[in-house]
C-alpha cells in the first residue's frame, strides 16, 4: 500500500473522508414549520427499492381527523411499496389538536396542505439521493389523509397553499391520487356523517365556531374541499376505495364526488368494499394502490 493510500485510509477512519453510501432510510426531518409558539419539526419516513432507479414514488398521508395520528400508520405500507418497486414515503404534518394560549387550534387549515407541499418539495430536492422519478409521484392516504392526498393533487396549482416558509424551492407534480375512504367532498361529509364527533373535529380544524353550517360558512368549507378544485386543477387520475358500511364518510358522498369529477372531465374510479367500515389494513391499501398506479404512473 502506498503512503497516499495509507493516508486516505486513515482519514476515512477518522471520518474526514466519506465514501459513497446508499441513501439513509428512516425518519428524517424535512422542515420546521412556524407556529405561534415556535417552530414545529416535520418528519417523513422513506424506503427505497434495490436497484439503480429512478423509481415511481408513493407518498402516504396518515388519517386521524386532522387531529391525531402519525407517520407510523404507514410504516409497513412503505416497506411493502419498496418491495414492489416504488419509493415509499410516509409523512407527518401539523395537527389541529394542539391549542393556542387563547384557545382554538394552534395549526388550523391550511397548515396541513402546506406541510404536504413542503414534503413534496423535499422529495424533489433529494430526488437523486433517494432514486425518485419526479415525473411519477402519487399521493395516497386514509380518511383525513385521503382528503389531503386529493388536495395535493387537484389543488396543487393554487398559490395560496404554497408554504412560503419551506426551505426547499424545488417543486414536484402529483401525477395520480389514491384516497382510502377520504373526505373527498368535505361539505357533504360534514352534513351527512353519522358520527357526532366528525363535525366537532372539522370545525376545530377549519377554525370555525361549534355548530357551524356549510351554508353560512360556505367559503371556508370550499377552500378546503377537494371537490372545489376539480375544474380548475390538473387532469389527473384518482382512485377511491370506500367501504359500504362506513358511518364516518358515508358512501353516497363518494358517488357525489365522482359525479362532480366526471362533469369536470376528471378520471375518477371508485371501488366499493361491501360490508367494510371506515378503514382496511394498511398493507392491503398499499397493494391496491400500487396495482392501480402501475398502469397510470
Amino acid at each position: 500500500m502506498t503512503r497516499a493510500m495509507q493516508g486516505a485510509v486513515g482519514l476515512m477512519a477518522m471520518g474526514l473522508i466519506h465514501c459513497a453510501q446508499a441513501p439513509v432510510e428512516g425518519e428524517i426531518t424535512y422542515a420546521e414549520a412556524p407556529t405561534p409558539q415556535g417552530k414545529h419539526p416535520l418528519t417523513l419516513d422513506i424506503r427505497v427499492p434495490e436497484g439503480p432507479g429512478p423509481f415511481p414514488t408513493l407518498v402516504f398521508i396518515h388519517g386521524g381527523g386532522w387531529m391525531f395520528g402519525d407517520l407510523s400508520t404507514y410504516r409497513g405500507a412503505i416497506e411493502n411499496a419498496a418491495s414492489r418497486g416504488f419509493v415509499g414515503v410516509s409523512i407527518n404534518y401539523r395537527l389541529a389538536n394542539e391549542s393556542k394560549d387563547e384557545g382554538g387550534a394552534l395549526s388550523p387549515w391550511p397548515a396541513q396542505i402546506e406541510d404536504v407541499r413542503c414534503a413534496l418539495r423535499w422529495l424533489s430536492a433529494n430526488a437523486s439521493t433517494f432514486k425518485i422519478d419526479t415525473d411519477r409521484v402519487a399521493t395516497a392516504g386514509g380518511s383525513a389523509g385521503g382528503h389531503l392526498a386529493m388536495m395535493a393533487g387537484y389543488a396543487q396549482d393554487e398559490p395560496r397553499f404554497e408554504p412560503t416558509w419551506c426551505p426547499h424551492e424545488e417543486s414536484v407534480a402529483v401525477g395520480a391520487v389514491v384516497s382510502f375512504y377520504g373526505a373527498n367532498d368535505l361539505a357533504a361529509v360534514y352534513d351527512t356523517s353519522e358520527e357526532w364527533w366528525v363535525r366537532a373535529y372539522m370545525t376545530r380544524w377549519l377554525d370555525l365556531p361549534d355548530g357551524a353550517s356549510t351554508a353560512d360558512d360556505a367559503a371556508r368549507f370550499a377552500d378546503a374541499n377537494p371537490a372545489s378544485y376539480l375544474r380548475t386543477g390538473p387532469k389527473i387520475p384518482s382512485l377511491i376505495l370506500q367501504g359500504t358500511a362506513d358511518t364516518i364518510v358515508p358512501p353516497q358522498t363518494q358517488r357525489g364526488f365522482r359525479a362532480a369529477a366526471e362533469g369536470a372531465g376528471q378520471d375518477v374510479s371508485i371501488t366499493f368494499l361491501e360490508g367494510v367500515g371506515h378503514g382496511i389494513d394498511a398493507i392491503e391499501e398499499s397493494n391496491r394502490a400500487i396495482d392501480w398506479l402501475s398502469t397510470r404512473l
